[in-house]
């Protein structure tokens, strides 16, 4: 096993942040790339990473917002091109196979949407466990999805977290001091600026919210849990995917799809979908084609 620790901080010789990070260094192609999810960390993927083959090639992309130096973005288009810019400097994009989970599944979709309509599509593109987002969410839910992922994320107790009539800001940073005195907040995010980490969070939740998920035409390919329920989330990916939707259904409950028993079965199915120096096909084994 050769996956490398995300690094606290990841900065170019200038000092400018940057998102790139290498995973796994090994020659096998083509290469994941794994976008974040919502909290801007690629960390989650560790038990996917562990059971890929030993000479798989995997890199991710973090949040800029995550370093000191970084601004974070405010729109996923622009996070996107950003990411491209950065992993395109160290790879083609036909050998690369794009993927997320959850909300990294929309930037890597944006990814793969630009890269298509450059004439230079990815040699896959992943959505795991990635919703279709819905529009015009109320302020009441918004926040309380902010506060059931800072709950699950940093363990702070949703009950400790009194958020409601507060704006973004004020979220954050009371959330930052429920937070910074709470015993449950794991080891390694005690010394960290939690008001930067807790932005990212809120500024991806809203852009998750503001996104409009343009039709990609290529093939996609969707992990999906047992909940959130299948069939709507199969209904309005297939509406956007004119190329084809295919589905892979690894079980478990959304937010623990990337872990032990199901980050294993993601493993087992990128290796399989995506054999070393293979000519990639529309289909995998075992899937739904919808």
């Amino acid at each position: 096993m050769n996956a490398r620790p995300e690094p606290a901080r990841t900065a170019d010789v200038s000092g400018a942040a940057r998102s790139y990070v290498r995973l796994l260094d090994g020659s096998r192609r083509p290469a994941f790339a794994f976008v974040h999810p919502v909290g801007g960390s690629v960390s989650g993927y560790v038990d996917v990473l562990a059971d890929l083959p030993s000479d798989a090639e995997c890199v991710g992309l973090r949040a800029r917002g995550l370093h000191p130096e970084g601004k974070p973005h405010r729109d996923i288009p622009a996070m996107a091109q950003q990411y491209l810019t950065e992993l395109l400097a160290h790879h083609d994009p036909g050998q690369l196979v794009l993927g997320g989970y959850s909300f990294g599944g929309l930037v890597a979709w944006e990814m793969a949407r630009l890269l298509r309509s450059r004439g230079r599509p990815p040699a896959g593109v992943v959505l795991l466990g990635t919703a279709v987002p819905r529009r015009n969410v109320p302020r009441a839910e918004h926040v309380d999805t902010f506060r059931q992922l800072v709950s699950a994320i940093y363990r702070v107790p949703a009950g400790q977290l009194e958020l409601d009539g507060l704006d973004d800001e004020e979220m954050v940073r009371s959330a930052a001091r429920t937070a910074e005195r709470c015993d449950t907040l794991p080891v390694q995010y005690r010394n960290d600026d939690l008001e930067r980490l807790f932005r990212v969070l809120a500024l991806n939740l809203t852009m998750a919210h503001r996104y409009r998920v343009p039709p990609y035409d290529g093939t996609v390919h969707l992990v999906r849990p047992d909940r959130p329920d299948l069939q709507d989330t199969r209904r309005a990916w297939q509406e956007l995917c004119p190329g084809g939707l295919v589905t892979h259904d690894i079980g478990g409950p959304h937010n623990s799809l990337m872990s032990g028993t199901y980050g294993t079965r993601i493993a087992e199915f990128l290796a399989a979908r995506w054999p070393d120096n293979a000519t990639t096909s529309p289909h995998g084994n075992g899937a739904n084609h919808d």
